[in-house]
């Protein structure tokens, strides 16, 4: 089977979209799939696997290049699938296809996205009525997909995300160390990872971790993942004990998680959630927030669930994680363990199979 794929989500950097792209097409070159990566980008090299060919064309705009390039090209090479795991088609797309919604909190939370997001998620909102299948990554997203864009359900496929295998428990004194030598932050340490945007409502854990910082029983906040908001990140940097480090790799992303006290999921609204999985795969307590979509259905069995979107609440939602570590990470691990991107991708095949067929 060929599967042409709208790559274009590997040249943004480091963030969910990109490494759910990129865990799945591995998985799924793994299995056997001839894929075809379809980008407006410069490089020509976005994921280095054996099946996995990459062909670029540069537009100015995301609709010139779904619309002026990839529609043309499906109807020239006719590939059995093409796969937006962005959520955007060409107007007209020539061969069965396929779309990935994440998260609908351009029209559901409008409010913690930008004007520029709000209007390029039209094209998601377009394409989610013209698509043959529809994967929402959780049953919150699924739901949120028929209720607000009103697609059928019998179009839509509910395929959760996966955890890498590399995030395992691990010798936590050395993931300490090798944190501190390496951003000079020491222990207690409280993580925070993901672009900073509003819809991620890490102000909230910014004012509870000021709050303590002259208490003995206080921690750091460390902050992983692109600057995003300009404002949000302004407060980071000038609030006692929070520390920015940016976008990390993987490697330094387990080696974080490991040395973290706990990992804290503040969102107003999450489509799935993969940080707190990761980092109870990890050994590490996480803290998320209720009423924040899919990421108290998919991970609060195992997690601390903050309620108040309030510092204190906050504060006492840490302070549960540290004192109760070991029970919480014995939950963490199994909930984590039912995620895997080699599942993943199976379903994904899944829903390509029905469509050839």
């Amino acid at each position: 089977m060929h599967v042409a794929v709208d790559a274009n989500g590997l040249a943004w950097g480091w963030s969910g979209i990109p490494k759910y792209i990129d865990r799945l097409v591995r998985e799924l070159a793994s299995q056997g799939l001839t894929i075809t990566l379809l980008a407006n980008s410069d490089d020509a090299d976005l994921v280095d696997a054996s099946g996995v060919r990459t062909v670029v064309a540069r537009r100015r705009g995301g609709a010139r290049w779904r619309d002026g390039f990839v529609a043309p090209w499906l109807l020239a090479e006719c590939p059995d699938v093409y796969w937006a795991p962005e959520g955007a088609l060409p107007r007209r797309c020539p061969v069965p296809s396929v779309i990935t919604i994440h998260d609908l909190t351009p029209v559901s939370a409008p409010r913690t996205k930008d004007w520029r997001a709000r209007l390029s998620f039209r094209a998601v909102v377009r394409s989610a009525g013209a698509a043959d299948r529809v994967i929402a990554v959780s049953e919150w997203t699924a739901r949120e997909v028929e209720r607000l864009i009103g697609v059928n359900q019998s179009r839509i496929r509910v395929i959760p995300n996966g955890v890498d295998a590399a995030f395992t428990p691990g010798d936590r004194a050395t993931a300490r160390r090798s944190v501190e030598h390496r951003w000079g932050v020491p222990p207690p340490i409280v993580l925070a990872v993901g672009t900073l945007e509003r819809r991620k409502g890490l102000d909230v854990v910014v004012e509870a971790t000021g709050a303590v910082a002259g208490e003995t029983d206080g921690w750091d906040l460390v902050v992983a993942g692109a600057e995003g908001d300009r404002a949000i990140a302004a407060k980071v940097d000038v609030t006692p004990r929070c520390h920015r480090i940016g976008p990390v790799s993987d490697e330094e992303l387990v080696d974080l998680y490991r040395a973290a006290d706990a990992l804290v999921a503040p969102a107003l609204a999450e489509g799935f959630g993969i940080t707190p999985l990761e980092a109870m795969a990890c050994g590490t307590p996480a803290v998320v927030s209720s009423g924040s979509g899919a990421l108290e259905i998919i991970s609060g069995e195992a997690a601390v669930v903050v309620r108040e979107r309030s510092p204190a609440a906050w504060i006492a939602g840490i302070q549960e994680a540290r004192r109760c570590h070991a029970e919480i990470v014995e939950r963490g691990v199994a909930c984590a363990a039912r995620y895997r991107w080699d599942r993943a991708a199976s379903e994904v095949r899944a829903v390509f199979d029905e469509l050839v067929a």
